[in-house]
């Protein structure tokens, strides 16, 4: 349906050159600012929304003949230092050099600009009363729903965010997906900082531990046994990890992981997890 395209040969791209419209010829009455206008403000943000991975292209074409085998993944977000409009559609230049992918395909939105994005590591609370479903993307829309949930008041690593379309969005370090940090003026999740000052003793420096447990220990937001800060991370028997931060609370220290991945327990139920190196 719908009005049928407009002949290349008038309207936006003028007069073609020697080699064909323009970008391929800017010989025509064509200014370049146009096609480099994603320089003007060098590199940025964008992430992929749709569902489906997308190819990468070695030229700025939907032409299938031109994929490079190389894809990107929903929710995945990545630099781009360029944004061309080849016969009226955009494309992304990926700042790593593989080539170009398209930024909406047949009225489907496939990347848009993550603004003030942030690698990192951080940890949050679902601090509403419902459960968090967790989206491949970061939106609200229903389609990107994943079927995995966050329950209330539970705790999770972050290590990406950015805001879409105006709203902020938390990628999960254990690869769950992305959630919304607000809905509807409502706080959903809330950033866990852990208090230093509860803690009768508190050392900063800098150790080296070992975990000598048969388990895996799961990485807590704060230096708490609860399960509710736990975070989906984990060290592994025999792993050797920096500490920077040791503090007891009731009689048990607990360590802060120097990478920010969050705080392990020394000993749990009179049972030794973690001894450190000398």
């Amino acid at each position: 349906g719908g009005a049928p395209a407009p002949p290349m040969s008038t309207g936006f791209f003028g007069v073609p050159g020697a080699f064909g419209y323009a970008p391929f010829d800017n010989s025509g009455a064509m200014q370049n600012s146009l096609f480099n206008y994603g320089n003007e403000g060098g590199v940025k943000y964008y992430v992929v929304m749709c569902k489906d991975d997308v190819e990468v292209r070695a030229s700025p074409t939907y032409a299938d003949d031109t994929r490079i085998g190389h894809f990107l993944h929903p929710g995945q977000v990545v630099i781009i230092d360029d944004r061309r409009m080849v016969t009226g559609s955009w494309f992304l230049h990926l700042a790593d050099g593989r080539g170009w992918v398209f930024e909406a395909k047949e009225r489907l939105l496939v990347m848009t600009q993550a603004h003030d994005f942030e690698r990192g590591l951080w940890h949050y609370a679902v601090s509403c009363e419902d459960d968090v479903e967790t989206r491949l993307t970061p939106t609200y829309s229903d389609d990107s729903r994943t079927g995995i949930v966050i329950g209330s008041g539970d705790c999770c690593a972050v290590d990406e965010r950015c805001n879409v379309a105006g709203a902020r969005f938390l990628k999960l370090a254990d690869g769950r997906g992305w959630v919304f940090e607000t809905k509807d003026r409502l706080l959903v999740m809330s950033e866990v900082r852990a208090k230093a000052q509860e803690a009768r003793d508190f050392a900063r420096g800098l150790w080296h531990y070992t975990v000598v447990c048969d388990d895996d220990v799961e990485i807590r937001a704060a230096p708490t046994y609860s399960d509710e800060a736990r975070t989906g991370l984990t060290v592994h028997p025999g792993d050797c990890v920096a500490v920077d931060e040791r503090c007891r609370i009731a009689a048990v220290w607990f360590l802060r992981l120097a990478d920010g991945r969050g705080w392990v327990f020394e000993s749990k139920d009179s049972r030794r997890v973690m001894m450190q190196l000398h």
